[in-house]
């Protein structure tokens, strides 16, 4: 099987064209390459699998953060109640899916911080400089859109010398980190294995038609009576196609009544060498893709191997993957929380470990 043509043409692209007559430049064709993204990750098993177990080791057992807010309930980091390990995981599954994440800062009448919200980066938009965001639910609907504006967070403001208009400005803004330094947008990990991911998600889609509808993909039926109307034609296949086919009618009996056997109805079945070898081998080595382009293994993530799975192998190749994937995204989220509350090690992760040991707790 190679890659549909179709499918190939409505694969989206991470384009970024700057709209005429705004500063606003939109991610994808129509603004619609988060949404796409969004959409292989609900998909694509193993794409799925990979974003939510390496979420998983980047929340580590535990997340605690200093405690700048009086006001707010322990462990919680916004007046809407979200934890600080809930709203990480939020930002850690933007990371994987979208290459970058956002939080919006609310200030106080002092301009001290008050709240942090996680915004989803499927709903951000920015000006080229990356100093302007916009905020919208549905980008890819016709018709009006509801865009919320926010500058850029900024840790250096000398509230006391803004004038009334730019404080309100101000009073919200977005704090944007990107893993990669792209252009303007940031790129997924798996940007280069998208195909393969295309291929799975179409290999499963193949496998679930094909059982729903078992005799019709499996078998051809010649009539060999004459060639009847185009009504007739209709009929007879639709009375056909309602009678046998669907994974609930496989392995019934066709009875056909003939004048005699040169008038007998006739059946085919299209034969393909190493039909299911070719799904098989093709299967596989999506998925290798996938998890080459998160440089990861499947026993990490509970997947069994050929070897099995080998505790001294996990806790190897976890270590690897802890270095070169799951730190560097720890580095960028304690980061933000740092540069957002002005506090080294504002934000605390307690990395991974098979023992569940989880609490959340709220430091002093």
């Amino acid at each position: 099987m190679a890659l549909d043509p179709y499918v190939e043409r409505n694969i989206i692209l991470p384009t970024e064209t700057l709209l005429r007559g705004k500063d606003m430049v939109e991610w994808g064709d129509g603004n619609a390459y988060p949404d796409y993204i969004l959409e292989l990750y609900n998909n694509v098993t193993t794409l799925r699998t990979i974003i939510n177990g390496t979420v998983d080791f980047i929340c580590g057992d535990e997340i605690s953060i200093y405690s700048w807010n009086p006001a707010l309930k322990a462990g919680t980091v916004n007046a809407r109640g979200d934890s600080i390990r809930g709203q990480v995981r939020n930002v850690a599954k933007d990371d994987e899916l979208y290459g970058g994440f956002a939080l919006q800062v609310i200030r106080d009448f002092f301009g001290r911080v008050s709240e942090i919200y996680h915004l989803d980066m499927r709903f951000i938009r920015m000006n080229k400089e990356c100093d302007v965001f916009y905020y919208c639910e549905n980008w890819g609907k016709p018709g009006k859109k509801d865009v919320v504006r926010y500058p850029a967070f900024r840790a250096d403001l000398d509230w006391e010398k803004l004038d009334e208009e730019e404080r309100n400005r101000n009073a919200s803004s977005v704090l944007f980190v990107k893993s990669v330094d792209t252009q303007v947008y940031p790129a997924p990990v798996f940007a280069a294995a998208v195909k393969a991911c295309e291929i799975e998600r179409g290999i499963d889609e193949y496998h679930l038609n094909a059982l729903d509808n078992s005799f019709v993909s499996s078998m051809i039926v010649n009539f060999n009576n004459g060639i009847p109307t185009d009504q007739e034609k209709a009929e007879i296949a639709a009375d056909f196609d309602d009678k046998f086919s669907g994974k609930e009618n496989a392995g019934r009996i066709v009875f056909s009544w003939n004048k005699s056997k040169d008038n007998a109805t006739t059946f085919e079945y299209p034969k393909v060498e190493d039909f299911g070898d070719r799904y098989k081998a093709l299967a596989e080595h999506s998925r290798q893709q996938i998890f080459c382009a998160f440089r990861a293994v499947p026993n990490l993530f509970g997947l069994p191997t050929s070897t099995g799975f080998n505790t001294e192998e996990y806790e190897s190749a976890y270590r690897l993957y802890n270095r070169t994937m799951v730190r560097p995204v720890q580095r960028l989220i304690t980061e933000a929380y740092e540069t957002i509350l002005g506090v080294p090690g504002a934000l605390k992760i307690t990395p991974f470990s098979i023992e569940e040991t989880t609490t959340e707790k709220t430091v002093q």
